[in-house]
Order: C-alpha cells, then sequence, then structure tokens
C-alpha cells in the first residue's frame, strides 16, 4: 500500500557541523558543504545551489573536491561522486576518517586508526601510500604548507606536529615546542615556511617549520568572553578560552590580516605586522564556527558554521571592520509553527531559534528570514548579543494576503510575552505596530475588576479576519481581544456576564484558538476549559457555548463552511458545526499528543498530527480514516497548501522542513485505500531530480518536477535512528498476513487498471484526461496541427551523391554506395510500405501479437496494459495498420478486427477501463466503421459489443433519470 503523502523534498538545510570544501574553477569559485547525508555545492557569487549530491547510507565527516569530482567521508570509507553520481568507493580505514585533503591528482585521508592513506584520483583501487602513525600520536587535522613538495604536516591530541613525505611514506621531523593543548587546524600562511595552527586551549599559533620557531601566539582567539582585556596586547594576554577550530590569512591586501573562530560563533580578526586584535565579528554565527576562508586577492571572508548558515564578509570600511555581504540560513534550532501564504508558493515558519522565516517551495534563493528590525546596530550600541534582543520563539502564527499591500499582514504570539506582534510580509520586516494589552480605565473599575490582571498575561492565540482588517488575541488568562490591523489599536474585548453587572473573560482557562468566519459575523474561541464559545463578531457578546468535555488542545477553523475542528486532551478529535452549535464528527486512534490540524480547503479531509510520528487523514464526509502515515519521527507541526498538493511537516531535533506530495493528485488513486492500519513513509531529503523513483506520466508541481526521495531511514539531522524504530521505507507496508499472498487485496489488475470495488459497478482507468479525449478527438488536433504552408522541396543534391532510404524530410547521403548495390536495394520491397503490412509482415510487432495471444487465451491484461501505455497516435497508427484493402478478403486478413472487436467487448463486460476503451471503441469504428458493416463476421461481433454497451448504459441512464427526475421537480423544470 503506498502512502497518501509521498515523500518530495527538505528545505532549509544550508550547512551542518563539517568544514566546506573551496575550489576555484575559471572564473567562479564553488563551496561544497556538508547537509547530514548529502552534499550541496554553491557559487560564491550569489550563494545560489549549483548541484545536490546523492544520499548516503550515514552523515558525512569531512569532504574535498577536485574539479568534477567530489570526496565524501562517510564512517570509514570514501564515497566518490563525478558531479551528481556516485563512482567508486574509497575502502582502507579500520575507524572514522577525521579529514580529506585534495592536492593535485592525489588524495589524502586521515583517520582516527592512525593512518594516512594516499590515495591517486584516476585510479580506483587500493591507496598508493599507508602511512602508519606511531603509539602514542593521536592524530586530529593536517595540513600541506606551500612550496613542500611532497609533505604534509600532521597534528595530534597530544599537542604534537609530525612532518611527513607522504609519497616515500617517511617521517621527516617532530615539532613538539607548542605545550599539551591538542592541535586543532593547520593552515598554510602566505610566507613561506610559515603555518597557522589553532589550538583547544583558544590560542592561535603562527609557527615557522623551518626553523622549529613559534613567531606569535594569540590568545584567545576563539573570541570566547569578549572582555575588555580582549582589546590589549594579545601576545602577553594568558592562554584560555574555547577551542580555535578554524583560521583563515588574507592575501593581496596591505594589511597582513588573520581570522581565527571557535565555539563562541565569534570572528576575530588579527593584524599580523602589529601583532595585534584588528577588529571583532560578534554574533558572526549562532553556533561553533567550523570553517573560514579568505578569498585571494579580495578583503572578503567566507565563514561557516554549525548553526545552519554560509555568511561573507566585506572589508571594505575606513576602520578595517567587516560588514555582512550576504548569506544563506536556515533554522538553527527545530521549527514548530508552519503556515502556507497565499497560494502556497510562500512556506511560514518560526521555531525555537527565536527567528522568524519564509520559504519558497519553488526556488530556495528566495527564502530569507523576516528581519526584526536593527537588531545588530541596537546590540552594538547597547554591548549585548544579538540573541538577547530578539523576540521570543513564536508558539502561534496567522496571516492573510487580502491586505498585503497596504499594512501588516501577519501577526504572532511569542512565548511569554503579553503582546502580539505584527509583521508586513511585503518588505519582510517586523511590523510598526504591537499589540499591546489594553490599558484599565478608572471609570470601568468596577466593572471591570480584574481586566488589568487579565490583560498582562502572555499571549497564547492570535487570528485574523479573512478581510485582514483585524487582529484577534487569546491569552492565557481567557481573555480574547480585537485589534485593528492597520492602526494598531484596540477595538474591544470578548467578555461574558459575571455576578451582577460585572464582565468576566471569554474562558476560565488559556485560550489554546481563535478565529473569524469569512463575513466577520461569528467569532470561534477555545479554550483549556473545554468551551467552544461563538460571539458575535461586531456586538462581542456570547451567542453561544458548547462543552467539549476535555480541554482544547489545539484548533483549527474553516471559514467556508463554518466547520471547526478541535483536539482535546484525551486525544479524540472533534468537529462541530459552528451555525447548528452541535458536534458533527468524532475521531480516535492518536496514542500521544495531538500536535496540529488543518482542514482541507475542499473541507473534504481533516490531518493531525501527533507526538507519536503519525500524520492521521480522517474522511470528513464518509466519518472514517482515509489513511495514516507513520513518518518515525515525531511530528511538531503540519499544513497542507490551499491546492492540497503539498504536506509541509516539522519534526523533533530536526532543523528542516518537510515537503511530501498528494499522490491521488499525481499519482494513481488506485494505491491509496482506505485503512487504520499505519503505512510507513521515508522522510525526504534536499535532493528531487536524480532519484529512482520518479511520479508517474512526469507530472509537474509548482513549476517544479516533482520526484520521489530514496529510501532514507532518517534525514540530514540524524545518522541513526533516534527514537529506536525501525527505518521506515516508503514501499513498506504494515505487517498483514493476507496483504501480500491474497488475491482479494490486490488493488490492480494485471492490465494496471484499478480492481472495481464490486463487479458490477463502473471503474475508470484514471488515466490523465487527455490521453483518453486525444483519442476522441485526434482528426480534429491533425487538422488543426496541419501547417499552412506547403512543404518546400530541398535544395537538388548532384546526381552522382547516392542517397539513403527514409521518411526523412532532408537527403541522407552514401558516399559508399556502389551503383550494384543502389541497384539491388531498389530491386527490393521497402519494408515501410503500408500494403506489405497489410499483407501479414507486421504481425510480429508487439501490438499484434500481444491481440492474438489475447485472442488465444481469452486473457486480455497485457493488451490492455499495452494499450494504456501508450500515446494516443501510436494507438491510432497501429489501429491505421489493420486496414483492409479488399472487401472480399480472407478471414487471416479480418482476425486483426475480430479480435479487436472481441476485447472491447471483454472489457466493456468486466466493467474496467470505462472511459478509455469507450475512446478507443469510438477510434475503431471511425477507422474500420465501413469494412465492419460489409462483413458479415465482423457484423456479429459488432452487434454483441452493441448489446454489452447498451446494458451498461441502460443501469448508468437510470440512475441518472432519477437526478433528473428530482431535479426537475425542484426546478420546477416539467412541460
Amino acid at each position: 500500500m503506498q502512502p497518501l503523502f509521498q515523500p518530495f523534498r527538505a528545505l532549509g538545510y544550508i550547512s551542518d557541523d563539517v568544514p566546506f570544501a573551496v575550489q576555484r574553477r575559471g572564473k567562479e569559485t564553488f563551496v561544497t558543504v556538508s547537509v547530514g547525508k548529502a552534499w550541496q555545492v554553491y557559487s560564491s557569487s550569489k550563494l545560489g545551489v549549483r548541484l545536490v549530491g546523492p544520499q548516503f547510507e550515514h552523515n558525512i565527516k569531512a569532504l574535498a573536491s577536485q574539479g568534477d569530482l567530489t570526496f565524501a567521508a562517510v564512517k570509514s570509507d570514501i564515497v566518490v561522486c563525478r558531479r551528481l553520481h556516485r563512482l567508486c568507493t574509497y575502502s582502507g580505514h579500520t575507524g572514522r576518517i577525521i579529514q580529506l585533503l585534495s592536492l593535485g591528482d592525489v588524495l589524502l585521508s586521515l583517520g582516527d586508526d592512525r593512518k594516512l592513506l594516499v590515495w591517486a584520483s584516476n585510479t580506483y583501487d587500493a591507496p598508493k601510500v599507508a602511512i602508519q602513525l606511531p603509539e602514542g600520536f593521536t592524530p586530529t587535522c593536517m595540513g600541506h604548507p606551500d612550496t613542500y613538495l611532497n609533505k604534509i604536516v600532521v597534528g595530534s591530541r597530544e599537542g604534537k606536529l609530525q612532518l611527513w613525505n607522504f609519497a616515500t611514506g617517511k617521517l621527516l621531523y617532530e615539532f613538539t615546542s607548542l605545550g599539551d593543548a591538542a592541535v586543532q587546524c593547520i593552515v598554510p600562511s602566505p610566507a613561506l615556511d610559515v603555518v597557522g595552527l589553532g589550538m583547544s586551549d583558544g590560542r592561535a599559533v603562527l609557527l615557522n617549520l623551518k626553523y622549529n620557531e613559534t613567531i606569535a601566539s594569540f590568545a584567545n582567539a576563539a573570541g570566547v568572553g569578549l572582555g575588555e582585556q580582549l582589546r590589549a596586547s594579545a601576545t602577553k594576554a594568558k592562554p584560555g578560552g574555547g577551542a580555535c577550530t578554524c583560521i583563515a590569512f588574507r592575501t593581496g591586501g596591505t594589511v597582513p590580516l588573520m581570522a581565527a573562530g571557535g565555539g563562541a560563533g565569534v570572528i576575530t580578526v588579527w593584524n599580523l605586522d602589529e601583532r595585534r586584535l584588528h577588529t571583532i565579528v560578534k554574533d558572526a554565527h549562532d553556533g561553533p564556527l567550523t570553517s573560514l576562508y579568505f578569498f585571494p586577492g579580495e578583503p572578503l571572508l567566507m565563514s561557516g558554521a554549525a548553526d545552519n548558515s554560509l555568511k561573507q564578509w566585506l572589508f571594505d570600511s575606513m576602520d578595517g571592520t567587516a560588514r555582512l555581504l550576504r548569506f544563506r540560513s536556515g533554522h538553527s534550532a527545530p521549527p514548530t509553527c508552519l503556515k502556507f501564504y497565499g497560494t502556497g508558493n510562500k512556506l511560514l515558519s518560526a521555531g525555537q531559534d527565536r527567528a522568524f522565516r519564509v520559504f519558497s517551495v519553488i526556488q530556495d534563493q528566495q527564502s530569507r528570514e523576516v528581519s526584526q528590525g536593527h537588531i545588530a546596530h541596537r546590540a552594538k550600541r547597547m554591548r549585548l548579543a544579538q540573541e538577547d534582543l530578539k523576540l521570543p520563539h513564536v508558539i502561534g502564527m496567522d496571516a492573510c494576503q487580502v491586505r498585503e499591500k497596504d499594512w501588516c499582514n501577519v501577526i504572532t504570539a511569542h512565548h511569554g510575552d503579553s503582546a502580539a506582534y505584527t509583521w508586513r510580509l511585503q518588505n519582510f520586516t517586523l511590523g510598526e505596530h504591537v499589540l499591546k494589552p489594553p490599558k484599565s480605565k478608572k471609570r470601568k473599575a468596577d466593572k471591570y475588576p480584574d481586566v488589568e490582571e487579565l490583560s498582562q498575561a502572555p499571549v497564547t492565540a492570535v487570528g485574523m479576519s479573512q478581510c485582514g482588517n483585524y487582529g484577534l488575541v487569546g491569552r492565557a488568562s481567557g481573555s480574547v481581544d480585537r485589534y485593528n490591523m492597520q492602526s494598531g489599536l484596540h477595538r474591544g474585548s470578548y467578555t461574558r456576564a459575571g455576578q451582577g453587572k460585572q464582565r468576566v473573560a471569554a474562558h476560565h482557562g488559556s485560550v489554546t484558538g481563535v478565529a473569524a468566519d469569512a463575513c466577520n459575523k461569528v467569532l470561534v474561541s477555545a479554550g483549556l476549559d473545554g468551551q467552544l464559545c461563538i460571539w458575535d463578531f461586531k456586538r462581542q457578546r456570547l451567542q453561544g457555548e458548547v462543552g467539549v468535555g476535555s480541554g482544547v488542545a489545539c484548533m483549527a477553523h474553516h471559514p467556508a463552511t463554518s466547520l471547526v475542528a478541535l483536539a482535546g486532551d484525551d486525544l479524540v478529535l472533534r468537529m462541530y458545526d459552528v451555525e447548528a452549535m452541535r458536534m458533527v464528527r468524532r475521531f480516535k486512534g492518536h496514542k500521544d499528543r495531538v500536535t496540529g490540524l488543518v482542514i482541507s480547503q475542499d473541507a473534504c479531509w481533516l490531518l493531525s498530527s501527533s507526538m507519536d510520528g503519525t500524520v492521521h487523514v480522517w474522511d470528513i464526509p464518509a466519518a472514517s480514516c482515509l489513511q495514516v502515515v507513520k513518518l518515525g519521527s515525531p511530528v511538531t507541526g503540519v499544513q497542507l497548501s490551499p491546492g492540497q498538493d503539498l504536506l509541509a511537516t516539522c519534526h523533533v531535533k530536526r532543523r528542516g522542513i518537510y515537503l511530501w506530495y498528494n499522490h491521488l493528485m499525481f499519482g494513481s488513486g488506485a494505491d491509496i485505500q482506505p485503512s487504520t492500519l499505519p503505512v510507513s513513509a521515508a522522510l525526504p531529503t534536499i535532493a528531487t531530480g536524480h532519484t529512482e523513483h520518479t511520479l508517474p506520466n512526469g507530472r509537474a508541481l509548482n513549476g517544479v518536477m516533482l520526484n520521489g526521495a530514496p529510501p532514507s531511514d532518517s534525514d540530514p539531522d540524524s545518522d541513526s535512528d533516534e527514537f529506536g524504530q525501525e527505518p521506515a521505507t516508503p514501499d513498506s507496508d504494515p505487517p498483514h498476513p493476507t496483504a501480500a499472498t491474497s488475491k482479494e487485496h490486490s488493488h490492480k489488475q494485471p492490465s494496471g487498471a484499478p480492481q472495481p470495488l464490486e463487479p458490477e459497478l463502473v471503474t475508470l482507468s484514471l488515466l490523465p484526461r487527455s490521453q483518453w479525449q486525444t483519442l476522441v478527438h485526434l482528426d480534429a488536433i491533425k487538422a488543426r496541427s496541419k501547417p499552412v504552408q506547403p512543404p518546400k522541396k530541398p535544395a537538388s543534391a548532384p546526381f552522382f551523391l547516392p542517397t539513403v532510404a527514409g521518411l526523412h524530410s532532408e537527403p541522407l547521403f552514401d558516399p559508399l554506395a556502389t551503383d550494384e548495390a543502389r541497384t539491388e536495394e531498389s530491386d527490393k520491397p521497402s519494408s515501410s510500405s503500408r500494403i506489405n503490412k497489410s499483407a501479414g509482415q507486421g504481425s510480429s510487432n508487439r501490438f499484434t501479437a500481444l491481440l492474438a495471444a489475447g485472442n488465444d487465451s481469452g486473457d486480455y491484461s497485457q493488451f490492455v496494459a499495452l494499450l494504456r501505455s501508450m500515446s494516443p497516435t501510436a494507438i491510432d497508427q497501429e489501429v491505421r495498420a489493420l486496414e483492409v484493402l479488399d472487401v472480399e478478403s480472407s478471414d487471416a486478413e479480418l482476425a486483426a478486427l475480430i479480435s479487436l472487436l472481441r476485447m472491447v467487448k471483454s472489457e466493456l463486460a468486466s466493467n474496467s477501463n470505462f472511459e478509455f476503451i469507450q475512446a478507443f471503441l469510438k477510434l475503431l469504428l471511425q477507422i474500420h466503421g465501413d469494412i465492419i458493416m460489409q462483413q458479415p463476421d465482423l457484423q456479429q461481433q459488432a452487434r454483441e459489443v452493441q448489446l454489452v454497451l447498451a446494458n451498461g448504459w441502460s443501469r448508468i441512464d437510470q440512475l441518472l433519470q432519477s437526478s433528473r427526475c428530482m431535479l426537475g421537480f425542484f426546478g420546477n423544470l416539467q412541460t
């Protein structure tokens, strides 16, 4: 059984904690980064994705690039890829690979098994040289000093360095004057014989290899603490701080600079001439730095970190400070809130990293973070970290596209904040109005005694009216307020009658959902008090109240139909009709807390996500479960696009957003059967264009060709299944003793047509409408596509150049042909002659062979499967090739037409492929109708087909006649 929603792609993955690999090709520089189990290549000019590599079985630990080749270390193996495709695998290490280094046509690999292996890039066998490092020397990194031919420097955890000749495998020298701190990175400097070393105690050391002399040592190069003592003389400061994990040297500038970074996410830039701190890039990243790279001859620095971002810094100011030039980033912490915006091409997301982002499902370059104001400038002025000035993480959001160009059209609720915030999505920035709690007035103190205390409670739910003019805010105190989105002013509170003349809050507990209908007549709110309240939107008075019976965890509202879905603390889903104020549906099936609800645009489906790792799809009209999709990871949010073609989910401990395509829209509906048994589905990958599982008929979604994802046991964030479950595969069905052996459970016939639910029911072929409609109107299409101008005669060739026979519009010359060969060729009959085909020479093709086999056995399933796979033009050509030229033909010449009529009768009797067989019959009668009327044998077969066809249409006509009578009665159409 196929899952209803199948993997499409993963959004928001930029980089991880593996250092990137840089390669310059021509005038462009390319950066290869790791994203878990795959890699992708960015161009440095605009940071656009150029290539996405294949998906591996485990996480990537190291990367290197060389021309069209990309080397990825996966556990103890090195996978070699040529552009997008796997080429081979190097196996020689017994432990995890630490680092890869490409030098010309040689690849070096360093592992924690104390092996240094040298591979030839153009051969794919055993390593050329294998160096076993000595005991007591635990390797951590390696580097190649410039101009040192066939030399490599290896750093260790014990603070030692060793210089090796990797061509001969000999140890040349050992450096032991660096102390006990481990060496984290080795980078060659522009100066001859000098390398930069990043140490685990935070130092950045410049070492002269020729004289084994420390030139300079910069303490706290990782930037931990950022105290005032850091700006003093760096050479006199004591070692301290976190590890220095990356170093880069600038070339071509007037001032020699060295950039360093570590786990604090801060970039420190040092003046090597004066041996002092040049500048600090505070809050460069939200996670530990993994790579730094100065572009040769340019004041441009690229940085990569474990916070899922790539950034470029430009040193062009007079004071030598750096400014952010361009960047690509995703969520640095798992997202928790999702919302499709507009027509579904944009996806709003917010997560635990306190960022609010807009993702494009079509083009990754259009994805960006929505600005929260001049945070960097304010943080610098107030001497605070940028993280301290960001808004708390979002717990709820709503958006409306109607007033996008006029004023703010997005509203968000933040954890522990008593105010709701607005956003102007057209400018991708925070809105000018903050929806603060209303201020109490003294004259209303008696009427609203606790209004001040209630209004200061944190916001727990937000909503927007369908017109985009009003924002709705629900708080933990149970109050519900209405605001004007244009002015940000408070426009009333929804309260109920209390004791005497007092007014109390809308709910007795925290509000978990608030929404308005399409006409701004009714407002719906739900809370932890287990009450569903219906309010008059304008008068702000309570119209009705329904007891749910359990605290409401989340709510979904469908404005067009006034349906409300509630998920209770008892794991039961309930649907209410707001106008009738009664429950209309009740669904049970979740085993853990429900985290999200969404109603489809046509109000036919209700989707619910849960921490049990499943997404339930409920059929609202049938009041049953359509399918349970098991994703293998707890789901924290779910959203369905307005077109119902895409499903978006976010998960625990995963920084990406996962998109799934609707198999009913892009596949065969026969693959989906209603069931309460979980159907496993693998999480999507970042790649969409190079997998083996493709959509039928090559259909596209939102301008992007859809391809499925290969089976994968997890996503880029995880090397193994974090929840102790078996790896999910998209084709694996839940264990069922009769699912594979019983023929009754087969959902498809051998011909590929869907299995009828009942023998008496007419079943459609589920082929694309264009395929069978083209058969009906093929003559009109050919007439419309006929060229207006007659074909021009090609230029005459010299008479002495022989041509090759064929149907080509342009002559093909055969200079090797002789006169005798041309004479013999002209005497032979043409194999493409239609007369020869009608004489029996074409009976060997697959069309006539399967037709004859079906006529002999009575089973036309293989022939029907061939018809379903053929294009309308190909079917027309094959049927016309069976044309009978002579009226008084023998039975052998009429056998093919008789077999076709028998096949049509068989398919009509089985009620399969109903519309497709009707179109094929129309084509057959249009081409061979005259012959059928003149031949007695064909007339007899045609009468039998007519009888079967009349029986089928009579049953359909009776059903339609009943509907016509009812329509005529209620429409007063009787005459």
